[in-house]
């Protein structure tokens, strides 16, 4: 399994690769610091990720803007994306939803929890 994390957070990168490894889930993890390497990468590798977790409050192109993107290049129809976000503003979720993303979580505080909440999103795919 293949996973893209686009996150311009060093920290909220290297705890999300931690939890993942946590979480008993085989996947290579590729971060990216912002909507333009991530789509740089899918553009130019033959292999697309089977998921990406996409923040929403990035510099330049934020998560919003990536995600219409993603919708315009076809690229959720090959590639799950949850937006992994600390805001649980109910308007989000639903306007990143209603564009195409295929699941949004809200980055815990609790690293345990998010250990649990990548095992629940991957294994039950």
């Amino acid at each position: 399994m293949l996973i893209y994390l686009v996150d311009d957070d060093q920290e909220d990168q290297e705890i999300f690769d931690m939890a993942l490894c946590d979480s008993g889930v085989k996947a290579k993890l590729l971060c990216f610091n912002d909507a333009d390497a991530v789509l740089s990468q899918i553009n130019s590798s033959p292999v697309k990720p089977d998921y990406i977790f996409l923040d929403l409050n990035m510099p330049k192109i934020n998560g919003l803007e990536c995600l219409q993107m993603f919708v315009n290049n076809s690229i959720t129809a090959l590639s799950k994306v949850i937006i992994y976000s600390t805001s649980s503003n109910e308007k989000d979720i639903k306007e990143t939803m209603a564009l195409g993303a295929h699941n949004y979580l809200v980055k815990p505080v609790n690293f345990k929890v998010l250990v649990e909440s990548i095992k629940k999103l991957l294994k039950a795919s």
